[in-house]
C-alpha cells in the first residue's frame, strides 16, 4: 500500500483538492497497476498523463521500433530515438516525469501463449493497439481473467471510446459484442487508414481520463458507452450499448 508523503499532497495537491478525488481517491490511483498494451499514438499520451496522475504501477508492452513516420503523433519519440525500442524509450520519459513509478516493460508481441504471463499481475489492461486481431484477443483474455479493459481505435479525424467490464454486470458488452469477428469489414490498422496527429493525442488522454474516472469509482453506466468523437466537426456522440446476448466471448 502506497500512502501519501508530504511530497504527494504537494505535486498532487490540484487533485487532492477535488471532492471527487480526495485523499482517499489519490491513494486509490496510486495502488493502482496498469498494463499498456502498444506504445504508438494512443499509448504515448496514456502513459506519460497517467505517470503524470501518479499511477503507482505501469507494465508498456510494444516489441516495435522508433520509426521517422511515428514522430508527427507518438509523443515521447524525437529523431536521436530511431530504432530504439517504443517501450524502453517511452519508460525512460515516464521515470522522469514520475520516479516514483513502477514501470516495467516487455519488448514482445502479445499472442494468445503469452499474455497471461505477460498481464496477470495488472488489475487494469489499455489496450492501445492499432489492428482488430490484437483488440480480439485483449477482449478475449480480460473478460476471461476480470480485468477491466480501456480501449480506443482511431481513424482520420475521428476517435472512439470503449470501457469493458462484461463479466461485471450481464448488462455490460464486451469488445466483441459492439464488433463481432465475422462481421470485421477491414484489417486496415490505423496507420494505413490515416490520421491526423493531434487525434492520437486526444484519443491517449480520452483513454487516462476514463481509466482515472473508473479507478476513484465512476457509475457503472461507464462500462454501457460507446463514445464517438469527430474532431473535425466537433461532433461527440455516446451510444448505449448492451451485451449482444449471442456474443461468442461473453454471453451467459
Amino acid at each position: 500500500m502506497i500512502n501519501l508523503s508530504e511530497k504527494n499532497f504537494e505535486k498532487y495537491s490540484r487533485q487532492l483538492i477535488m471532492d471527487r478525488i480526495g485523499e482517499s481517491g489519490q491513494k486509490k490511483i496510486m495502488n493502482s497497476s496498469i498494463c499498456i498494451i502498444g506504445c504508438g499514438g494512443l499509448g504515448t499520451t496514456t502513459a506519460q498523463y497517467l505517470a503524470m496522475t501518479g499511477i503507482g504501477k505501469m507494465l508498456l508492452i510494444d516489441f516495435d521500433k522508433v520509426e521517422i513516420s511515428n514522430l508527427n503523433r507518438q509523443l515521447s519519440y524525437l529523431e536521436k530515438d530511431i530504432g530504439k525500442n517504443k517501450a524502453e524509450v517511452l519508460r525512460r520519459n515516464i521515470q522522469k516525469i514520475n520516479p516514483e513509478s513502477d514501470v516495467s516493460i516487455i519488448k514482445k508481441k502479445i499472442t494468445n501463449k503469452n499474455i497471461n504471463s505477460l498481464v496477470k499481475d495488472y488489475k487494469f489492461v489499455i489496450d492501445c493497439s492499432d489492428n482488430f486481431k490484437t483488440r480480439f484477443l485483449i477482449n478475449e483474455y480480460c473478460f476471461k481473467k476480470k480485468k477491466i479493459l480501456v480501449s480506443a481505435a482511431l481513424q482520420n479525424f475521428d476517435v472512439q471510446i470503449f470501457s469493458f467490464q462484461a463479466w461485471g454486470n450481464k448488462k455490460n458488452p464486451c469488445y466483441e459484442c459492439i464488433f463481432p469477428r465475422f462481421s470485421q469489414l477491414t484489417g486496415l490498422t490505423c496507420d494505413q487508414m490515416g490520421m491526423v496527429a493531434t487525434v492520437a493525442g486526444f484519443g491517449g488522454i480520452m483513454q487516462a481520463i476514463t481509466l482515472v474516472n473508473i479507478i476513484i469509482g465512476c457509475k457503472n453506466s461507464v462500462f454501457r458507452e460507446f463514445i464517438i468523437f469527430d474532431s473535425f466537426s466537433r461532433d461527440m456522440k455516446k451510444i448505449k450499448v448492451n451485451k449482444n446476448l449471442m456474443c461468442k466471448i461473453c454471453k451467459s
